[in-house]
């Protein structure tokens, strides 16, 4: 197993540096997002300590090495350093400087490995995507490969829901090793949160290929709607539920006009509470895991609050910097043992924070989860200026469309889960960030340093066809 294991390394590296030379810098990082997703640690790795190689690690460094030789020939598109970039500077130092003044050698050192799996390695694609020539051709490849790699996942997680396991790839998602949330759609993340993610970005990915679908594409587009939904029907996930809902919702809010946009959107409101209203019970508690019990489910609502009480202690003592990113787990035995609440704090020992935010805010305090929560609403905002921006290309506006999607999936699910733990999540909105970011330095006339360069779609040469 370990020699199959490993020429299927040696086959995905050479076939990834293939596709970074001859697909240039957008294939480049989603090859990448792929090898990640599918090719991982769980489906190779070679020991090394802390950070063990894997396919996508390697192929993250040739990324990075074809960045700087590309960008030495003039391959790139170079974009000035902005405001947004000092404050995407100031979360990174606090993220460094919680890292390293406390104890990041615990458990084979879990804190620098974390920084540098779920944070650095984001910001590396991030710059790459920020800094690369993008033209109509490669935009619509993302779409294009967004949407093919949403209809895998879908089909993984209902096969895998529905124990179809001859439908299910890569296999180590059957192995009975793996049995965390057995019994939902977990897919090759062997996490259902972030399979759910993936999917409802995926989708949204798709659906920005609309316009330029024949009544064919757009009838396939509307299967991968069906499919998708069930999809995360599958994950058994209440967060994801309202990920696709308010995802989706946004797409169609932003692109339907004016005069259709509150009855269809007050319809599905009203729909969507109405379904909530009837089915609470249901909602709160079913059965989820396979070795799980509906009441099992039902108590991990009673969790959250105990985590928030947690975290507001921690806050209350360490407002600025926390009390260093990744030693929430050994802080939090000085928070559960408090009899001064009126609430069973031990219970939440074993756990995480179950919250993106309250985890940065209790690990970096103030200063990291604020600069964190600043970035994405900057992100964001750049993004709908870019969606509304009537001087730039249509295809360049969705991408602005993509990331308010993405925003919309990633929000929901952040304020029930430690997101950034899930592997390749951050990989992926620091991904569609990057490229948001540098089109809004492209086309935006305030931004832009370069705007006659964009006035038309160019070809690039480096994506041509072999």
């Amino acid at each position: 197993m370990i020699i199959i294991g490993f020429i299927a390394a040696l086959i995905a590296l050479s076939w990834g540096s293939l596709l970074l030379m001859r697909g240039g810098l957008i294939a480049g990082c989603l090859v990448v997002l792929l090898a990640g997703c599918c090719f991982g640690f769980w489906f190779y790795n070679l020991p090394g300590g802390p950070m063990p190689l894997t396919s996508d690690r390697a192929l993250w460094v040739l990324l990075l090495a074809q960045y700087f030789v590309w960008r030495k020939f003039g391959l790139t598109d170079p974009k000035p350093l902005t405001r947004t970039d000092l404050l995407l500077a100031a979360f990174f130092s606090v993220l460094v400087f919680t890292t390293l003044t406390h104890d990041w050698h615990i458990h084979n050192s879990m804190p620098l490995a974390r920084f540098v799996f779920y944070y650095f390695m984001p910001l590396g694609m991030y710059w790459v995507a920020r800094q690369t020539r993008v033209t109509e051709r490669s935009m619509n490849a993302v779409f294009a490969s967004l949407a093919l790699f949403g209809v895998y996942l879908s089909a993984t997680a209902i096969a895998e829901r529905h124990e179809l396991w001859w439908a299910v790839f890569p296999g180590y998602i059957k192995t009975a090793s793996f049995t965390e949330f057995f019994g939902r759609g977990r897919g090759p993340f062997l996490n259902p949160i972030g399979t759910g993610i993936f999917q409802c970005a995926c989708l949204c990915g798709g659906l920005m290929l609309w316009p330029r679908f024949g009544r064919l594409g757009r009838l396939a587009l509307l299967a991968s709607v069906g499919l998708t939904t069930l999809g995360v029907q599958s994950t058994m996930t209440r967060s994801v539920w309202m990920g696709l809902a308010l995802s989706v919702g946004v797409v169609v809010a932003l692109s339907l006009p004016r005069s259709w946009r509150l009855p269809i959107l007050g319809g599905a409101t009203l729909a969507a509470l109405l379904i909530v209203a009837t089915q609470w019970e249901s909602l709160v508690a079913f059965k989820r895991d396979k070795d799980l019990s509906a009441e099992a489910t039902a108590d991990s609502v009673k969790l959250r609050p105990l985590l928030a009480a947690i975290a507001w202690q921690i806050f209350c003592d360490h407002p600025l910097l926390g009390v260093g990113f990744g030693q929430y787990k050994e802080q939090n035995i000085n928070y559960t043992a408090d009899r001064s609440f009126d609430l069973p704090l031990e219970d939440a020992r074993p756990y995480v924070q179950h919250n993106v935010f309250l985890s940065l805010l209790s690990e970096t305090g103030l200063a990291g989860m604020g600069s964190f929560v600043a970035l994405l609403g900057v992100w964001g905002f750049h993004a709908w200026q870019l969606w509304r921006l009537p001087t730039a290309p249509a295809w360049a506006r969705r991408q602005g469309l993509l990331f308010l999607a993405m925003l919309g999936c990633y929000l929901p699910n952040g304020m029930f889960h430690e997101v950034s733990l899930i592997a390749m999540l951050n990989m992926l909105l620091f991904f569609l960030a990057g490229l948001t970011e540098g089109l809004s330095l492209a086309y935006g006339p305030a931004r832009s340093l370069s705007v006659a360069r964009y006035a038309r779609p160019q070809p690039d040469p480096h994506m041509q066809p072999a």
